[in-house]
């Protein structure tokens, strides 16, 4: 082995054993030149450049088995011993500054493979086996998430040697990785919520989920708030309503589940109160704004007093019913008073069933000037019926989603409900105006006839 690392016995090897022609084909093919640009370049067929390569280094082997006697046994005991390293880590045994001759004969030994991904052939990375790559990378997925400058860390850590290109390789179409906007390495079916997670872990504390869909390139906050809800890494902060990672020792910030409760337990600790100081105390124990407040006084739990003061309807207290709220446009009202339209467009909650949050001056209208009540609305010819529904943060009417199904309404189509509050039934139409089978548009300050006969606004 000295005489050839001392006298350039692979150099010999190369100089006198190949023609010309044998020497430009192994060193193109070695710079990664393709086979069908070699044989145009000396006038051959790609199969004849492939026998070429193969008889120059059935050459070169049995050149290199007489003058450097027992380079094979130590090539792979060196693999045995480290299970996958860079051609370059093999100079001791095989010294050929260029590497030609080293990787033509790494290429013809015996069990010696040069290792493949789905990626295709990592070049100048051999083992015993040519899947010897698939482990370390299955365990290197298996740690995603990670920041790009752990990428290399990980995978060293792991035998995967520092020249393997790692970058080309996961970023492959065939990668289960992939790069995010942040240049973080994350999961490609989890792409959203693994860059939400690096995110968060990078700013140490909670955020909201708009920040959070814009830091990480998502496609809206809604989207990644219900990405986040199904990942049981993420955990949602009441009543703030930011974003934490479960892993985080977070002490609770409340002992209240929502605003209401608050403010009930609030009255039963104090009794009677004025409203400001209602109020103060309970967003002192949970902080909530002065809106949300005021959403829960119309509770069948909370009343007025006589002397003005609010307290629990358990200890006497009147319920107070809902003033009435500004009529929003896209609501309108029939001349009799008798039928409410209502006008909606499909969007992503209505085609996944949740309830759609409607204007509360829908309820208070109806009637439903207390929380929590409701009302059910028989459809005409759909399926079961339709709920509009008053909660103290707010008002909901569902479900949409089997009306919109059965009539093939996409997402962004315009639809109309009407609500005839004397029978209880309902409603639905489709009104897009490129919709030729419904014919219907929005006239809200016209006069039309509908199904009863009654003017609502609409037609």
């Amino acid at each position: 082995m000295s005489e050839m690392t001392q006298g350039g016995a692979l150099a010999s090897i190369w100089g006198h054993c190949l023609d010309d022609r044998q020497r430009d084909v192994l060193t193109k093919r070695h710079s990664g030149e393709r086979l069908e640009s070699i044989g145009r370049s000396h006038g051959i067929t790609r199969e004849r450049v492939r026998q070429v390569i193969g008889l120059a280094e059935q050459s070169l082997t049995a050149m290199a088995d007489i003058v450097v006697a027992g380079w094979r046994e130590e090539v792979l005991a060196r693999l045995e011993g480290h299970g996958i390293v860079a051609e370059e880590s093999l100079v001791d045994i095989l010294d050929d500054p260029e590497g030609v001759v080293r990787h033509a004969l790494l290429r013809a030994a015996d069990g010696i493979e040069e290792c493949r991904t789905w990626a295709g052939t990592a070049h100048g990375i051999w083992a015993t086996r040519a899947d010897a790559l698939d482990g370390p990378l299955s365990e290197v997925i298996g740690r995603a998430p990670f920041r790009a400058a752990e990428l290399r860390e990980t995978a060293c850590s792991l035998g995967i040697p520092h020249s393997v290109p790692l970058d080309s390789i996961l970023s492959h179409p065939r990668s289960p990785l992939v790069s995010d906007a942040n240049g973080d390495w994350v999961r490609r079916r989890a792409k959203r919520r693994d860059s939400a997670y690096l995110w968060l872990a990078g700013e140490g504390e909670p955020r909201r989920a708009d920040a959070i869909s814009a830091a990480t390139g998502g496609k809206g906050e809604r989207a990644i708030a219900e990405s986040m809800r199904r990942d049981g890494r993420f955990r949602l902060l009441r009543p703030e309503g930011n974003w934490a990672l479960s892993e985080w020792p977070l002490p609770q910030t409340s002992q209240y589940g929502n605003a209401l409760d608050a403010m009930i337990g609030t009255l039963r600790e104090h009794g009677a109160l004025s409203r400001d100081r209602l109020f103060a105390l309970t967003a002192r124990a949970y902080p909530v704004g002065t809106a949300r407040l005021l959403q829960c006084l119309i509770s069948d739990r909370i009343g007025a007093t006589e002397d003005g003061s609010i307290d629990l309807v358990e200890r006497g207290a009147v319920p107070m019913e809902e003033k009435e709220p500004r009529k929003p446009p896209h609501m309108v009202v029939s001349e009799s008073g008798n039928i409410v339209g209502v006008r909606l467009t499909v969007d992503h909650e209505v085609l996944r069933g949740s309830g759609v949050i409607v204007h509360n001056w829908l309820t208070w209208y109806i009637g439903l000037r207390l929380a929590p009540t409701s009302r059910d609305f028989v459809v005409d010819g759909g399926p079961g019926s339709l709920t509009v529904r008053r909660n103290t943060g707010g008002a909901q009417l569902s479900s949409l989603r089997g009306h919109v199904v059965a009539s093939r309404m996409n997402e962004g189509c315009q639809i109309i409900v009407l609500l005839r509050l004397d029978s209880g039934t309902a409603s639905i139409a489709h009104v897009c105006p490129s919709d030729d089978r419904v014919g219907i548009t929005c006239t809200t300050g016209s006069t039309g006839q509908d199904p009863a006969g009654e003017s609502a606004g609409w037609r």
